[in-house]
């Protein structure tokens, strides 16, 4: 009998595998704002002017919500910076930081969440940012897992919200690891 049960437990566990990673992923080629991504379902595109220090600029976004998923929201964003913003570019680490942390501590601010984390990485060369957010809603807890990327004048989102106690799975990780840059113009 205990092995019937432990059987069974390992089947569906296996099965359940098998049918996360055969699940259909929405491919989004953007070739304006030069990038690929993949979503759990079709998502929505959008776009929004968002003040800044310098000035309003467009933000383009992707945005899939999910019913049956760990996943509340998948979201990218493209934002292009005009040259303008930046008396003497953004050609030093220094000045790239500066463009980075504004968006995260935006981010921070806007959802009234805590930063749990903050990783520098590179990715294809540039720079960018891993980072946690933690946000407290009513009498639930998210986590925005958010990947920022600098492009020279083009910064890139992508992000997941999700309930607290859902960190760690694969659609996550599928999510990440889907995004790609094509392009990428100066």
């Amino acid at each position: 009998m205990k092995k019937s049960i432990l059987l069974l437990f390992f089947f569906i566990c296996n099965v359940s595998a098998l049918i996360a990673q055969n699940k259909e992923w929405v491919k989004v080629k953007d070739t304006v704002n030069a990038y690929i991504i993949e979503f759990p379902t079709k998502p929505q595109k959008g776009s929004q002017d968002v003040p800044t220090a310098k000035g309003t600029v467009k933000m383009h976004t992707y945005t899939s919500q999910t019913e049956n998923d760990k996943n509340k929201i998948y979201m990218t964003s493209f934002t292009k910076y005009p040259k303008s913003f930046f008396e003497n570019g953004l050609n030093t680490f220094e000045s790239q930081n500066r463009v980075l942390n504004g968006s995260i501590e935006g981010a921070v601010t806007n959802t009234k969440g805590r930063l749990v984390s903050d990783k520098k990485i590179t990715f294809n060369g540039y720079h960018g940012r891993d980072v946690k957010i933690e946000v407290k809603s009513l009498d639930l807890t998210y986590m925005i897992e958010m990947r920022t990327v600098l492009a020279g004048y083009n910064l890139y989102l992508t992000q997941i919200i999700y309930e607290k106690m859902n960190k760690g799975h694969e659609e996550a990780k599928h999510f990440f690891e889907s995004f790609e840059l094509i392009n990428v113009k100066q």
